[in-house]
Order: structure tokens, then sequence, then C-alpha cells
């Protein structure tokens, strides 16, 4: 009985150390480290590909007012197209999170993402945002400018978004760094079921 009231508090315990957010049928969202910066990391120095930065801001509903203290969670597939998630919780390796500062500005530190191998969906990355008084939500998929496997309705569509669109050109630097600008409007629902 006492062994089974250890094991008991050990999985207690580890739950309060990998707590998740779960998005219904969606991916497994795990919480935001409590240090939490504007700049996020993806993609540390060490791993294969292109440097890219990703930063931005994020508004409130009505498309004007940034708004701090949201949490931006960010994953991506790697420079060969894959998520290699965890196969207990179902993160992806490449992940990491932001909170939006004083003027709602985010960034992360990442790598290009490669599309999925042997299929035709243009590269991405999978963004969620929630906090400062609004539920956690996806944003659409960031895609970048130029990628031949973009549809047409996805660049009509990214278009019509305005400063929120999210198919964004790529700007490269002297060093071959690359860095892109991807606004977000915050909901006041939920769209996930």
């Amino acid at each position: 009985m006492k062994l089974l009231l250890k094991a008991v508090a050990m999985l207690f315990t580890l739950a309060a150390i990998t707590p998740a957010i779960h998005a219904g049928s969606g991916p497994s969202i795990p919480q935001p480290p409590a240090d939490v910066s504007s700049i996020g990391v993806i993609a540390d120095a060490r791993e294969p590909g292109q440097r890219l930065e990703i930063s931005g801001q994020v508004f409130a509903p009505n498309g004007t007012t940034p708004l701090p203290n949201v949490i931006v969670y960010a994953y991506q597939t790697d420079a060969m197209g894959e998520y290699h998630n965890d196969p207990n919780t179902r993160v992806a390796r490449l992940h990491g999170w932001a909170k939006t500062d004083a003027q709602g500005h985010y960034a992360f530190h990442t790598i290009k993402p490669a599309p999925y191998p042997g299929r035709s969906i243009a590269a991405h990355v999978h963004i969620h945002v929630w906090g400062a008084g609004y539920p956690l939500q996806w944003t659409p998929e960031l895609f970048f400018a130029g990628d031949p496997f973009l549809k047409v309705d996805e660049i009509a569509t990214s278009k019509g978004l305005g400063k929120f669109a999210n198919v964004q050109p790529l700007q490269a630097d002297a060093g071959g760094a690359l860095s892109c600008i991807f606004n977000i409007r915050i909901s006041t629902v939920s769209n996930y079921k």
C-alpha cells in the first residue's frame, strides 16, 4: 500500500511538472515555462537548417489594439519536413513559446521548416495563442511566399487578411538568415471544438 501511495504521488508530481493544454482533438500543447519572454526559441542554433526569425504583434479583435501578455505557442517541422512528435505527449520536437510584450510584440528564433516529404503541402508553422482574457485558439498557418506548394486559394485568402496575411515574404540578411513578420488578430471565441 505504501508503495502504491508513493507511485500515485509520483504521478501527480509528474503531472504538475509537465501539464498540457489539450485542444480537443488537436495537438497537445505544453504549458509555457514560468519565465517565458517575448522572444522564444523553436529551434536553437544547433538545429540544422536555414535560420529564420518570425516576429509580429498580437492585436485585439478590433485589429488595432496591441495586446500584452498573450502566450504565442508555435511548432513546426524540421529541415527534413518531419515533426518527430513525442510518442507520449504528441508534442512536436521543434516548438516554443513567447509572451507578448507591452506593445503586443513577439518573436521566435527557429529554422525555415521543410514541407512534408512526399506530399504537396507548403511548408508552414502552426501557431496558437491564448491569455490576457482570450481563450486558446489557432491562427491560420504561417506560409512563406514563393513556396511552390502554395495553392492559389491559400494566396488569395491570405491577401484578403491585409496586415494579418498568413502568406509572408521572407527577407534575407547578408549572412543568409531569413526573417518574416506575422501579425495576429485574436478572437473572443476559441476555434477549437
